[in-house]
């Protein structure tokens, strides 16, 4: 797969093979050198400083990828976990700095050093499965009180929630629908929502995701897309349960990228502030996101495909509680944005046109 080029001249701040002997300095030192060693070579002071948090995450990657060559003279502050590839990979566009939210001191300092002017929040511990197992740590990660008390008073907040914050049992959900997460992840979500709101009532938005789709990340990246899961089980000749009974507003990462990025550049207002319901046009389970890859991609749909009801699993196979429905109307997003919204038969021929020969 191809990286990203060592090719933009402002950015080019954190470079392999000078991480070793780094890994004493605390988040907050580490922007500090990666700043002074900018200034140093006589880089132009930024028009605007963003702090992305989860950085390295699949909407994190698209996400910076697009930034670095959408606003060249922006600074990009992104904050990761434990992907030791990614400063490797995005050092060259982005001030990496690894970050451990429950480290409630470093991410005071981080964003005392980096003085952003927009928070892009997508952090977040979001296997629902990881969160019921450790809801303390979930909680400690996914509601982070520190980073909202940092904030400086002149910066804008978008936050990356979740539809996990719908119950399932009233679809489709409009932002006036009440939210009744039925798992620790949804709940976690919703806390910090609420604190957010509650914090910074005139400059956050609160973007209540559906399910991501889109092509591969344009770095080494943990997970991929549920599309990428779809094409490598087909191409591979597997066939493969998939659940006929989960319904979602599947929604593509170029969208959101999109989204985030008109928020970072035109800031929140007053008027602009508040949650939205961030889905795809369509209502759809995962046997159809399955059935349209294996229709792009020319497989055998019924030999491959198993739909499968999550309600007929034994209890043990359903540890975890899963909102059966959680499809959205997002047409206040819409509104707002201007942006339309990419449909599934798009989305898969999309990321199969971004990922070429290779399965996406």
């Amino acid at each position: 797969r191809q990286h990203l080029p060592v090719s933009f001249a402002y950015h080019t701040l954190c470079m392999p093979g000078s991480l070793e002997g780094l890994r004493a300095l605390s988040p907050a030192e580490e922007y500090l050198r990666i700043v002074a060693s900018a200034a140093a070579r006589g880089l132009a002071p930024p028009d605007k400083t963003v702090l992305i948090t989860g950085a390295s995450g699949y909407l994190g990657q698209h996400l910076i990828a697009h930034l670095a060559r959408t606003f060249p003279t922006w600074r990009l502050a992104a904050a990761y976990g434990g992907l030791d590839t990614f400063a490797e990979d995005f050092g060259a566009v982005c001030a990496c700095v690894q970050l451990d939210l429950t480290d409630g001191a470093a991410v005071t300092a981080l964003v005392s050093e980096v003085k952003p002017d927009v928070v892009l929040h997508l952090a977040a511990i979001s296997s629902p499965a990881v969160c019921e197992r450790d809801p303390a740590r979930a909680r400690a990660v996914n509601e982070c009180p520190p980073l909202l008390a940092a904030v400086p008073a002149h910066a804008c907040f978008v936050f990356l929630s979740t539809d996990q914050v719908y119950d399932g049992l009233a679809a489709p959900y409009t932002e006036m629908s009440a939210a009744a997460p039925v798992n620790v992840y949804g709940q976690s979500k919703l806390s910090f929502e609420r604190a957010l709101t509650a914090a910074l009532p005139s400059r956050s938005v609160c973007l209540r995701s559906s399910l991501i789709l889109g092509p591969p990340t344009p770095g080494r990246c943990r997970k991929g897309s549920f599309l990428q899961f779809c094409a490598e089980r087909l191409s591979a000749g597997t066939a493969t349960d998939f659940f006929s009974d989960e319904v979602r507003s599947v929604v593509w990462v170029g969208d959101i990228v999109s989204i985030l990025a008109s928020l970072a550049r035109d800031g929140v207002s007053p008027q602009s502030a508040g949650v939205y319901n961030m889905g795809g046009p369509e209502r759809v389970t995962r046997v159809e996101v399955a059935e349209a890859v294996a229709a792009q991609g020319g497989y055998d749909a019924p030999q491959l495909i198993r739909p499968v009801a999550r309600s007929s699993l034994p209890p043990a196979a359903r540890a975890v509680a899963s909102p059966p429905d959680i499809s959205m109307d997002s047409t206040k997003l819409r509104s707002l944005t201007g942006h339309p919204a990419t449909r599934l038969a798009e989305m898969v021929a999309g990321a199969a046109a971004a990922a070429g020969a290779s399965p996406f």
